[in-house]
């Protein structure tokens, strides 16, 4: 398919599409981090510790982890439509197995499932919608698609918690399936999607790998400070401040705004400031927030830190993701399958590692944890981009080589 003009504006054709694409992400991400909202509902149902059902997100991550470059090589030649309702149908298929579960093991089967669905459908949404905008739209389209996961985040998490608490945590997993089945219908309205040829798997593969490798870790690293974390929100917020449930879901409504504006933000930074910029940007404020959680002790400052928090982690996503894009315009469908197993592969590695620090009575340690990583991810965007920028310079007309590309090659 054709993109519209470079000169134009993205076009309500394309904003329709780019908004059903958005609604598939907002039914897999409620289903994704619903769980941090369920968690207590969930607890007492099957009568687990709150690490146990974090080990419930690290099963769907991981799931989604491992399938997610698997199907990206198995379907990259499928049309996109689907592998997009292949991907959804299977994700609701295990989170109604999910809302059926009588045990711990039966959940943690169902998560696996379900998170292998999401594995299909969100690398093939976010390379789906570069294909719908011009070059210069790029990140804002991301940024529209992403939009739906960060708007789960202001429904998913809250309403989880709320509902869990009044009716528990069944109700709100049918809901999920419901939408699945909505999302699918939506997406018959989307046009043939079928990529670009390319050389083979494995030639792509290991181009990819080559080129957009040290991104990629800065991915799985932002990914593991933020969900180490999210995953545990909820016992962190009763720490910090010891407030009831009605305080906790109104903080965590915060954060969803917070991370809806963020993503925002990023497209438009991301396509003005050039992505570097914005990505530096996000991992200095997400690391500041999660280092000052341990003494944010009142309602004001936890209110605070949540918002910057909120702000800074959705704010790099779209702005990292256009920079890799933009390594290889090509292979995006490949890039964004591969950035979306890391970040998965960092939300499993994030949950694991928050577990093993809350199971050892320590929930104001979960902060500091974030924030070691986010500098990590800093340090390690930095120097990659100070050796792409020292590299040769290239032939006219031709992309600097190296790892990260410059602002000038982003934009």
């Amino acid at each position: 398919m054709t993109a519209a003009g470079e000169g134009t504006g993205i076009g309500v054709v394309a904003g329709l599409r780019l908004a059903i694409l958005a609604l598939g992400t907002f039914v897999i991400s409620t289903g994704t981090f619903v769980l941090a909202g369920l968690l207590p509902a969930i607890q007492r149902e099957l009568d687990v510790s709150a690490a146990q059902v974090g080990r419930l997100t690290f099963a769907f991550t991981l799931a989604y982890a491992v399938w997610a470059p698997l199907s990206g090589v198995l379907t990259r030649r499928w049309d996109r439509r689907l592998t997009l309702v292949a991907g959804l149908t299977l994700f609701a298929a295990g989170t109604a197995l999910t809302a059926m579960a009588s045990s711990y093991s039966d959940m943690t089967l169902s998560r696996v499932l379900a998170g292998a669905g999401a594995g299909m459908f969100t690398p093939a949404a976010s390379a789906s919608a570069v294909e719908l905008v011009p070059v210069r739209w790029r990140a804002r389209a991301v940024a529209a698609v992403i939009g739906g996961l960060a708007a789960a985040t202001v429904l998913a998490v809250p309403v989880g918690n709320v509902v869990g608490e009044l009716a528990g945590f069944r109700p709100v997993l049918w809901s999920v399936v419901g939408l699945s089945a909505a999302a699918c219908l939506a997406l018959a309205a989307l046009p043939a999607l079928t990529p670009a040829p390319g050389s083979g798997a494995r030639a792509e593969v290991v181009d990819c790998a080559r080129v957009a490798g040290p991104l990629l870790l800065v991915s799985l690293l932002l990914s593991v400070a933020d969900f180490a974390v999210y995953t545990y929100v909820v016992p962190l917020l009763d720490h910090l401040i010891s407030a009831g449930p009605a305080v906790v879901a109104g903080l965590l409504f915060l954060y969803g705004c917070a991370g809806v504006a963020g993503n925002l933000l990023g497209g438009q930074l991301a396509d003005r400031w050039g992505p570097r910029r914005t990505v530096v940007t996000s991992l200095v404020l997400l690391g500041l927030s999660t280092a000052a959680m341990p003494g944010a002790r009142h309602l004001a400052p936890v209110a605070v830190v949540v918002v910057v928090w909120g702000v800074s982690g959705w704010m790099v996503v779209p702005a990292l993701q256009s920079e890799l894009l933009t390594l290889r315009p090509a292979a995006a469908g490949l890039l964004a399958t591969a950035n979306a197993s890391v970040i998965y592969a960092g939300m499993a590695l994030g949950s694991l590692l928050g577990g093993v620090v809350l199971s050892a009575g320590s929930a104001a340690a979960l902060g500091p944890l974030g924030a070691a990583f986010a500098l990590a991810a800093l340090l390690l965007h930095l120097t990659g981009h100070r050796r792409a920028t020292r590299a040769p310079g290239p032939t006219a007309g031709t992309p600097a080589p190296g790892p990260l590309a410059t602002d000038r090659a982003v934009r």
